[in-house]
């Protein structure tokens, strides 16, 4: 009797081991799986990271495969410092735009007010802190906005070269569903290599920005207008459209920046590039060449019509004094004449005789 009771223990105990391997096989399994989608998911939005058009497309993908990876997550923020010291909305999921309006002080973070910023966290009961540290105004918009429809969140901080840019939400909406300290590991290691893909497409705009845009001035460089302007050439001679380029030398540009040095003259720069900006069409295109030489490309545009707007831009520009400093520019003008075989050096030689002729006749300047 013994012995068949003993026989029995033994096989239920056999049994139970079998039973708690199969789960922790399972268990394993389940975490193989995991890891394998974490990592290929990782890597499909790395890769769209580096072909993407702007940082908000940029946040949206980092934001999105930190919801679809973490479990229990449905939707999401990404809340960025910017300039004003405040921290504003910049990406949501699940959320209303409206929720974009908001702006918190770092002191209305819960991140800040725990480990100040220094590692993920997990909020538990959203809505109660929310009401503790939060203004009631900004408490009863968040609630109009439904951004406290939330049960639990994990959030954490955004670093690139250990600056604090940001933070990231992922928010629970499911009741009786909570975040656990495995889903704090998880978020950990996509937030990582989130911020390496975040970080190589700075670098990657950073080297486009210095190839294609003047570092000064942010206006296009004259790599990037010499490469447009050939193709752009190519359509002007099959669509016979009229455009006109204007070649542009600022005044007495030498003479500012030996009289008041160098600092002086690159203001200069920068403020006849704002006077562009703020004058010339959305459909025009323009850049700095070289020194104070700038290029413009009328699009649909009469040369008389061309000649007016310089003429409106000169105006302008008389009206911002840099100090004591009144500045004005020459210019020339080239009408392309689409059924002319004429080459880029033929149209800018023809428009850099006319801005030297304007130059030595001032006395027809307006």
């Amino acid at each position: 009797m013994e012995s068949r009771l003993f026989a029995l223990i033994t096989i239920l105990f056999m049994l139970s081991i079998i039973i708690l391997q199969y789960f922790e096989i399972k268990r394993v399994n389940n975490t193989i799986k995991l890891i394998e989608k974490v990592k290929n998911t990782l890597y499909e939005v790395a890769e769209k990271i580096t072909k993407a058009s702007s940082e908000d497309e940029t946040y949206m993908l980092m934001l999105e495969a930190a919801i679809n990876l973490i479990p229990n997550a449905s939707k999401g923020s990404i809340v960025l410092l910017e300039g004003d010291n405040l921290f504003h909305f910049r990406t949501i999921k699940g959320y209303s735009d409206e929720l974009k309006k908001l702006t918190l002080k770092k002191e209305e973070v819960y991140l800040y007010s725990i480990n100040n910023f220094s590692e993920t966290a997990i909020i538990k009961n959203p809505n109660k802190f929310d009401e503790d540290i939060v203004n009631s105004e900004k408490i009863d918009r968040m609630k109009s906005y439904e951004a406290l429809d939330i049960f639990s969140t994990i959030s954490s901080p955004i670093y690139i070269d250990d600056k604090l840019i940001g933070f990231i939400n992922v928010d629970c909406s499911t009741k009786g569903k909570n975040f656990t300290n495995e889903d704090i590991e998880l978020m950990n290691y996509v937030k990582n290599e989130l911020q390496l893909a975040l970080k190589n497409f700075f670098i990657q705009n950073k080297l486009k920005f210095m190839a294609n845009f003047d570092e000064l001035t942010g206006l296009y460089n004259r790599r990037y207008f010499k490469q447009f302007f050939v193709r752009e050439l190519l359509k002007i001679k099959k669509y016979k459209n009229e455009v006109c380029l204007a070649l542009i030398d600022l005044d007495d540009f030498k003479y500012i920046n030996d009289t008041y040095g160098h600092n002086m003259g690159d203001k200069t720069l920068k403020l006849f590039s704002d006077v562009l900006r703020e004058n010339i069409r959305k459909t025009d295109i323009y850049a700095r060449m070289s020194g104070d030489e700038f290029v413009l490309l009328f699009t649909d545009c009469s040369k008389d019509k061309a000649i007016d707007r310089l003429e409106n831009i000169r105006k302008a520009l008389f009206k911002r004094k840099l100090g004591n400093i009144t500045l004005s520019f020459s210019y020339g003008v080239c009408q392309i004449d689409p059924y002319e075989d004429l080459t880029p050096d033929d149209i800018f030689g023809a428009a850099d005789k006319e801005m030297y002729r304007d130059k030595n006749n001032k006395a027809n300047r307006t």
